[in-house]
């Protein structure tokens, strides 16, 4: 009976503490901006962070205000302190951050990945190699001396002033069919340089028509290599990071994993001084969250920034508490159950929509 008394008293203060937490002084709560996950604007936030912890706060219910922060150092650093009831954000559960807090069910799926300023990839020669614009350069000319030298062969010992464009002698001859090709090629043709014979006027014909593909073709493989050169980075995994000047945030999981697999790295306190450094070409690339760098490529970092190679290093993100919190389990229930319901669902699809695209 001893025992079953104690237990219930146990049970009891542990229930009552609780829900005095919940009940007492408003809560402090932690974030940081980093769209889509927290926007901010003078004092009103939004984003997926801010609509769902109203909605876990609706559930409980709980009395709460924010606490923006600038640098995510701080922010993990006083919750861990417990200067913070809790913090939300893109923070990821790490076996590191467990030790020394406690934290909530997995609020987002997500993976780390890399960002580059646009045309900094492999050099436009290179390039140029690739696309087989070279060969098809190399091939044009070849045609052009093929077409010289059988419009020369009819064409020589012409005695009509009329149509003799061509000299007789075969380097001189080869030289002037050559340039009535390239420039029909390139401008449709002579207005007053016909070909004497039938024969060379047919394939004078034949030559346009061939030309006007020639054209359109070279016209393509340009634009290709131009826009290749724009969107190629050379950056298809992290392990292409190493002996580059890589940008990370201070005391992230990025900058841990990756000095982890030997790839020296260079903290910042914001991802705003990230972006202007990359921007400025004071560093070569950028490692954070896939959905950060995605939401920035497709806004304020569109026309410059792109995302290189594919995610890697999935993770999961998670509500921070101090440890032994009396908060989790009743955040973690009302979390499973705005998840049951399809709330989480709107909300995820309300600030994920990917328009991202990945070389």
């Amino acid at each position: 009976m001893m025992n079953r008394a104690i237990f219930i008293f146990l049970i009891s203060v542990t229930f009552f503490s609780s829900a005095a937490a919940l009940a007492s002084d408003e809560l402090i709560v932690g974030t940081i901006e980093r769209p889509p996950f927290m926007f901010q604007s003078g004092d009103h936030l939004s984003g997926f962070s801010v609509e769902l912890w109203d909605q876990i706060a609706s559930e409980i219910p709980v009395t709460y205000r924010w606490k923006p922060y600038q640098q995510f150092s701080n922010l993990i650093n006083d919750t861990v302190d417990g200067k913070n009831n809790l913090a939300i954000a893109n923070i990821s559960i790490t076996s590191e951050r467990e030790k020394r807090a406690d934290f909530s069910q997995p609020i987002f799926e997500s993976g780390m990945a890399i960002a580059v300023k646009k045309g900094k990839g492999s050099s436009f020669l290179n390039l140029l190699w690739e696309s087989g614009f070279l060969f098809f350069i190399v091939g044009a000319f070849a045609t052009l001396l093929f077409i010289a030298h059988i419009l020369w062969f009819f064409e020589r010992n012409v005695v009509d002033a009329r149509h003799d464009y061509f000299r007789d002698d075969y380097f001189g001859g080869i030289w002037d069919a050559f340039w009535w090709a390239f420039i029909i090629m390139t401008m449709g043709g002579f207005e007053n340089e016909v070909p004497h014979k039938k024969i060379s006027r047919a394939l004078a014909m034949v030559w346009i028509i061939v030309s006007l593909f020639f054209i359109s073709t070279l016209t393509a493989k340009i634009t290709t290599a131009l826009t290749v050169a724009e969107l190629q980075t050379g950056i298809e995994s992290y392990r292409d990071l190493s002996g580059k000047r890589v940008g990370v945030t201070v005391d992230s999981s990025h900058q841990k994993f990756l000095e982890s697999h030997g790839i020296r790295t260079r903290g910042y306190e914001s991802l705003e001084q990230l972006y202007t450094d990359l921007n400025n070409e004071n560093i070569d690339a950028i490692v954070a969250d896939l959905p950060i760098l995605s939401y920035y490529a497709s806004h304020e970092g569109a026309g410059w920034l792109i995302i290189a190679g594919e995610p890697f290093n999935l993770e999961s993100f998670g509500i921070l508490f101090p440890e032994e919190s009396v908060l989790i389990e009743d955040i973690n229930i009302a979390l499973l159950k705005i998840k049951e319901n399809g709330t989480y669902l709107k909300i995820l699809n309300k600030y994920f929509v990917s328009n991202v695209s990945f070389n």
